[in-house]
């Protein structure tokens, strides 16, 4: 039998409680100096001047919540690597908390990207997703040709390679959060 690219896709469910999503969330809306996000494409090869609209936010070490944020990624990708035995990833970047308000997107791209916003250098493995809220409308994952809405403290985890492009559909009521990082 061989593999679907689905295969790699994963999904863990109760990765952190909704108390706990619910305080990130409300810790981070009144103190975090959020950014519009620059990631953007070549509009020569695509007639598109923006690929993104959303704020963010990276958390280090420094920051409230970084340690439970760790032991949450954590969990999702030892669980992911128990499974997928190939993939070592040593190292995680910074975390990056996206905040999509009504008409926030993310259109499709690979992370497999050698650095970006003062991040590691180096070629990412793994892309591990954490979703903090589910009380908005549109905003689904897309990935693989497959849509993801996930619950709140739900974990995706994927490889950063050119097989899975990703995007965010256009939220269409409230605010989507979540949290990225990628293992090197």
């Amino acid at each position: 039998m061989t593999n679907q690219r689905t295969d790699y896709i994963e999904v863990y469910h109760n990765k952190l409680t909704p108390t706990a999503c619910d305080s990130i969330v409300s810790f981070f809306n009144q103190n975090a100096l959020w950014n519009p996000s620059t990631f953007s494409n070549n509009k020569e090869n695509t007639g598109a001047t923006s690929k993104v609209d959303m704020n963010e936010y990276w958390i280090t070490d420094k920051d409230q919540y970084y340690d439970v944020l760790k032991k949450t990624f954590r969990s999702a990708v030892d669980e992911y690597i128990k499974t997928h035995t190939r993939i070592t990833p040593t190292a995680y970047t910074a975390f990056r908390m996206n905040h999509y308000s009504e008409g926030g997107f993310m259109s499709r791209h690979i992370d497999n990207i050698h650095h970006s916003h003062g991040q590691t250098y180096g070629y990412p493995q793994l892309t591990a997703l954490l979703m903090l809220n589910d009380d908005y409308e549109g905003g689904n994952f897309l990935i693989a040709e497959n849509e993801y809405k996930t619950a709140k403290g739900s974990a995706i985890v994927f490889p950063s390679n050119f097989m899975f492009p990703h995007a965010v559909k256009k939220v269409e009521k409230g605010t989507r959060y979540s949290i990225v990082t990628w293992l090197m």
